[in-house]
């Protein structure tokens, strides 16, 4: 039996971490969460995951200085990341692009494109 899809879900937004989990789990991934940028970043590197959902707009880095200090770790350069924005950041998503970024999802999101979107992403693992 394979192993499933690890996700790591980072966003400082109770509601939207939980919802994002839980389509993560539907998705048939098993889910890692955290509230912050760096506690996930840390958790990326203590437990590399096959996918990471990351909130841009965190309070304590942002979320594409997140994706920079998760690119320079060897064991997490490769892992895919997309990124959830609110309407008003589409304007960065060239940045989260430029990062090597799998691609972005609008909040609020809709459950069966981010559904649709992990699937995409894991599919390879």
């Amino acid at each position: 039996m394979s192993r499933r899809p690890k996700v790591l879900v980072v966003d400082d937004e109770p509601d939207y971490l939980r919802i994002a989990a839980r389509i993560a789990a539907g998705a048939g991934c098993a889910v890692m969460t955290a509230k912050a940028a760096l506690e996930g970043v840390a958790l990326a590197a203590a437990e590399p995951p096959d996918l990471i959902l990351l909130d841009v707009g965190l309070p304590d880095i942002s979320g594409f200085e997140a994706a920079r200090r998760i690119r320079r770790a060897p064991a997490t350069a490769a892992v895919p990341i997309i990124f959830f924005t609110v309407r008003s950041e589409v304007d960065m998503v060239s940045e989260g692009l430029a990062l090597g970024a799998a691609g972005y999802v609008l909040k609020p999101f809709d459950p069966d494109e981010l559904t649709r979107r992990i699937r995409a992403a894991v599919s390879g693992k």
